[in-house]
């Protein structure tokens, strides 16, 4: 049959590898589905496809006006432009989250000296990237007119704040010791309100460059050394819900100390005012603790 097929493809003038290219139906006349892409007839010029041999013969069984009318359908389809392929909407990727460090711990004002609050609320401020709370408007023009001078007043009380609960005698990079017969030789410096000792300004900027993991590294170091000794029971929110009560307590490290809370839902009200939380911890701690520094033996 194929062969009777081919025949008369050649004897209208097309051949059947030509005619597969030139089809102008998708789906079979007579058995309505995909043509084989073998059995084809040419009609009035156009190739007619066929789902298998067989159904040819019935379609030029047909009258023309019924031939006709599957040619005019086919051709129109033809010319209806493809619908695009459906595609799924793509998920937005949420953007990390900017890297936030330490709150500001501060409790006076930079420029007047003055305590944070005595002149209503603290004004909130950011200078070269950097946040900072002052006590009024007024010392607003003070501090960008020596943003420097104010800068650097600000890394020395945070330094001064928590050099001495430093856990480490070795560089948080490169793990060189920091100290050489006794005397301190690394580099201090403050990026996010964390105070990091590093041994040179190489070190340093790999740690602006990327504080995240620095801070893990240094927390972990922390809650190392200040865990055994933490000197509260209870949540540091919470103050009537005992540590362990809700599960493991939620460890932080916060100005290089260690506060423990009984679950994730007390982080946020210990967030809105951290320093007046940090107040109910120091009346816990004793003397010998706040003066502890880590001999840096395990790390």
């Amino acid at each position: 049959m194929k062969t009777i097929l081919t025949l008369f493809a050649l004897i209208l003038g097309a051949s059947p590898a030509l005619a597969q290219s030139k089809a102008i139906n998708l789906n079979c006349p007579i058995g309505k589905e995909a043509i084989d892409q073998e059995t084809f007839v040419e009609y009035q010029g156009h190739t007619i496809g066929f789902c298998c041999a067989g159904c040819d013969t019935k379609f030029l069984a047909w009258d023309e006006a019924r031939k006709d009318a599957f040619v005019k359908t086919s051709l129109a389809a033809q010319q209806q432009p493809k619908p695009e392929p459906k595609q799924e909407p793509k998920e937005e990727q949420a953007k990390p989250a900017a890297f936030v460090g330490d709150p500001y711990l501060l409790e006076t004002c930079l420029v007047s000296g003055k305590k944070l609050g005595s002149m209503g609320k603290p004004i909130d401020v950011e200078v070269e990237g950097r946040a900072m709370k002052l006590c009024c408007k007024g010392c607003i023009k003070k501090l960008k007119a020596e943003p420097k001078k104010y800068l650097d007043a600000l890394d020395r009380q945070i330094m001064e704040q928590q050099a001495a609960l430093y856990p480490t005698k070795k560089c948080l990079i490169s793990g060189e010791l920091l100290f050489e017969d006794g005397e301190y030789t690394g580099v201090d410096i403050v990026v996010k309100n964390r105070l990091f000792r590093v041994c040179c300004k190489r070190c340093a900027s790999k740690v602006k460059a990327d504080p995240a993991p620095a801070f893990a590294k240094l927390d972990a170091m922390v809650i190392e050394a200040q865990s055994k000794a933490y000197p509260l029971e209870t949540c540091l929110v919470r103050e009537k819900s005992k540590l362990g009560s809700m599960g493991d307590p939620v460890k932080r490290v916060v100005g290089m100390r260690l506060v423990q809370f009984c679950c994730d839902s007390c982080l946020p009200k210990f967030e809105k005012d951290p320093a007046a939380y940090l107040k109910r911890l120091d009346k816990k701690v004793t003397p010998a603790a706040q003066s502890h520094k880590h001999d840096g033996s395990s790390h």
